[in-house]
């Protein structure tokens, strides 16, 4: 399935992220829960996907301050029987943050059915030394399980996109879609330097049965026109129907 995710869409209310997923043709969605209240309700996403007919089928967590919003995941989450949790590793001091992802949340996954991935994602030097994720490698995040692999972060980190898939193989449980134009991450499909095409039709070879998320940065959205936005989500998701789907 191909996702959209409504961390694309900081400036939108949750109802018109539905709205512009069911118009141009997404599976389903992905809802990063964060400070808007209505991320954190189930009933409304409950709502929503039954008003849309549009699945919410993976969470993800604000990278800002997750501890604040732990409570809350869980309280949402839990209400999504069989979704999957794609979520970052921790920063060097965020220790709650950490404690729950090693302990806290496998337990919970199991408890309530959910699919829970560890998601890749760009890291900085503190101090110009210390990487300041701890347990962010693709090697560190297999040893937990599966992997939400993101291709920008991967990028980002100077890591070549061919030799991950073949490193994650049958641990490769989400995929994150973007590109990187002119160095900048989470551009459209089609534009950048990233061989996408050869990634999503080597996926489709190896038989990868997982679901994609289309994430998008804002800024490559045009959010202040809403033809040329849905006319971005349409390629975006053409793209994976010509490589992948119909490969």
């Amino acid at each position: 399935m191909i996702l959209l995710t409504s961390q694309s869409f900081p400036h939108y209310g949750l109802e018109r992220f539905f709205k512009f997923a069911k118009e141009t043709g997404y599976d389903g969605v992905e809802i990063m829960i964060n400070q808007n209240f209505d991320t954190q309700s189930p009933e409304y996403l409950k709502e929503l996907e039954a008003r849309y007919q549009m699945p919410i089928k993976a969470f993800s967590l604000t990278n800002k301050n997750p501890e604040r919003y732990l409570e809350a995941f869980q309280k949402t989450t839990r209400e999504f029987e069989g979704a999957t949790l794609n979520l970052e590793s921790a920063e060097v001091f965020s220790f709650g943050y950490k404690t729950w992802l090693q302990n806290t949340l496998p337990r919970f996954a199991r408890k309530y059915k959910l699919k829970l991935n560890r998601a890749n994602s760009k890291s900085k030097a503190l101090f110009g030394i210390i990487p300041s994720k701890t347990d962010n490698s693709l090697f560190a995040l297999k040893k937990t399980g599966k992997v939400a692999l993101d291709f920008s972060a991967l990028w980002a980190s100077q890591e070549e996109p061919m030799r991950a898939i073949a490193f994650l193989k049958e641990s490769l449980g989400h995929v994150y879609l973007s590109n990187v134009f002119k160095n900048q991450l989470y551009s459209p499909l089609n534009k950048g330097v990233l061989p996408l095409e050869s990634i999503l039709t080597k996926l489709k070879k190896l038989e990868y049965d997982g679901n994609f998320t289309v994430k998008v940065s804002p800024q490559f959205m045009h959010e202040d026109d809403t033809s040329l936005m849905k006319h971005v989500m349409e390629e975006n998701r053409q793209m994976y129907e010509k490589y992948f789907v119909n490969a």
